[in-house]
């Protein structure tokens, strides 16, 4: 038997539509943001082998990482191009995610193209979702400067541990998932 030690990755990632106070002047303003006052350690999760990792060194990613202030459209994007509880219709794919239906055969091509209507539908409703809460977190953040971001475990240990940490905590987000 084999043993893979060390960084094991499952190709996740993470989208994140932060609300800062303020866009964030320095390192450790924005330290101060996601962090307060405190200095924490995050250490290596799922095997990544990364050790005490400090909130200054992620302060630094992630303001290295915000250039500019987020767009509706870049909002929406990262909304809709991941996972958020996508709607289906339930009598199309009973017990199924959209992501499942990709490879099913069809009777015949009058139900292809009832299956492609629906799929159709079904995204439409999606994209009107995935707007409706890209319009609501901005509006309901108006004061705010709002900012998107993507981290990746597949990037190495450093990044998996800014995808699943929870280093947005103290501030208004949303996380969608690409896993």
């Amino acid at each position: 038997m084999k043993i893979r030690r060390g960084f094991v990755s499952n190709s996740s990632s993470s989208s994140f539509v932060i609300a800062f106070d303020h866009k964030p002047k320095s390192v450790e303003d924005l330290k101060e943001m996601m962090f307060g006052k405190q200095e924490w350690h995050y250490t290596g999760i799922y095997g990544t082998g990364e050790k005490d990792i400090t909130t200054q060194r992620i302060a630094e990613a992630v303001f290295k990482d915000i250039e500019k202030k987020a767009t509706k459209k870049q909002v929406y994007e990262s909304i809709r191009n991941g996972y958020f509880k996508p709607y289906m219709i339930p009598e199309l794919f009973p017990g199924m995610q959209m992501s499942d239906t990709r490879g099913l055969s069809y009777q015949n091509e009058e139900e292809r193209k009832e299956i492609d209507r629906l799929r159709k539908e079904s995204n439409e409703i999606n994209n009107a979702r995935a707007m409706a809460i890209a319009e609501g977190f901005i509006i309901s953040h108006d004061d705010k400067w709002i900012a998107t971001l993507r981290y990746a475990d597949e990037d190495g240990p450093f990044f998996s541990i800014l995808e699943h940490s929870g280093i947005f905590k103290r501030l208004d987000h949303i996380i969608t998932s690409y896993h």
